[in-house]
């Protein structure tokens, strides 16, 4: 076991006997949440829903703090070296927290050594879609033309290394087919060259896909979960009907530094999950393009190690490596 692994759940060990004393009064202080995305964006949006209900449900201001800057590496490296006290958290994207570890070499972070995963706020699926003139209508259908013409089929993503490269590359190897990836700098180039027919699929975040959906302007195959989501409304084709168990998803986790107290991250859980399905907060949950992510801490810390596994496999066998 690594030196600064053992440190730290040693110091987690010695600091368990006062943990029920001190989550008694918890919170008695403000608490902080860090956001490595600028006001406005989706990290942050999320991350104020979820400081009102938790402001509201414990009587204390949990007070988001934007830290921006290096793709979100500077708040994720401030948590790392906040005290474990339950007074600062961070706000955390799937990818910021699970893909980037695979991808970077500057990502020097153990999502499950150096974070106390404590709840999910949201999450969506990822929605694969074609240009209109696409000759298939569904997934099991791309899969067959791509296997006639292998490497001929593109597909593009928000850049080399991001979450919806991966979710290609995954789709390509548990489909057993060859594609050829298309990076762009963010999703809406790339949804503007697949409704010009300059690229073909594309696994995209609904809130892009959506409205060019309805619009009539790109086709969708299937959403990229285990079930149909309100996100993409009429879509009720899944990926993992072609590609069984396939699953790509994005989602904004609440964790703290290693070594919080259980009943610390029990209370906020609690808060998280009893929210984000409470019907008054529905069309405020719609309004940030999430689902509600019902996870219990061990739970969130499991979904954390098989992306590890998984995403850090995927990245070596693809040879994706940024920095």
């Amino acid at each position: 076991m690594p030196s600064m692994v053992r440190r730290r759940l040693l110091a987690s060990a010695l600091l368990s006997p006062l943990a029920p004393v001190l989550a008694q009064g918890y919170p008695n202080a403000p608490v902080k949440i860090l956001c490595g995305s600028a006001p406005g964006g989706p990290t942050d949006v999320a991350a104020r829903l979820a400081s009102r209900w938790l402001s509201e449900r414990l009587g204390q201001p949990f007070i988001v703090e934007n830290r921006v800057g290096a793709n979100g590496q500077i708040a994720i490296q401030l948590l790392t070296k906040s005290k474990p006290d339950g007074y600062t958290l961070a706000a955390i994207p799937r990818g910021a927290l699970t893909v980037a570890p695979a991808v970077q070499k500057s990502a020097r972070y153990n999502p499950l050594a150096d974070f106390t995963p404590v709840a999910i706020i949201g999450g969506f699926p990822y929605v694969l879609v074609s240009r209109n003139d696409f000759p298939a209508n569904d997934v099991a259908g791309l899969i067959a033309y791509a296997k006639k013409n292998p490497g001929k089929v593109t597909y593009g993503s928000a850049g080399t290394g991001s979450s919806n490269h991966l979710a290609g590359e995954l789709f390509a190897k548990e489909a057993g087919v060859s594609l050829s990836h298309v990076p762009y700098k963010g999703d809406t180039p790339g949804a503007t060259d697949l409704i010009a027919g300059l690229i073909d699929v594309y696994f995209m975040t609904p809130s892009v896909a959506m409205p060019q959906v309805q619009a009539g302007k790109i086709k969708a195959l299937g959403v990229a979960s285990t079930a149909p989501t309100q996100l993409a409304p009429g879509v009720t084709k899944l990926v993992a009907a072609a590609v069984p168990g396939f699953e790509m998803s994005s989602w904004i986790g609440l964790l703290g530094p290693a070594g919080m107290s259980p009943e610390m991250i029990a209370k906020i859980n609690h808060v998280i999950n009893e929210e984000s399905v409470r019907p008054a907060n529905k069309p405020a949950m719609l309004t940030i393009g999430q689902d509600p992510v019902i996870v219990t801490p061990a739970a969130f810390r499991a979904k954390i190690e098989q992306d590890m596994t998984r995403f850090s496999a995927l990245a070596r066998e693809a040879h994706i490596e940024l920095d």
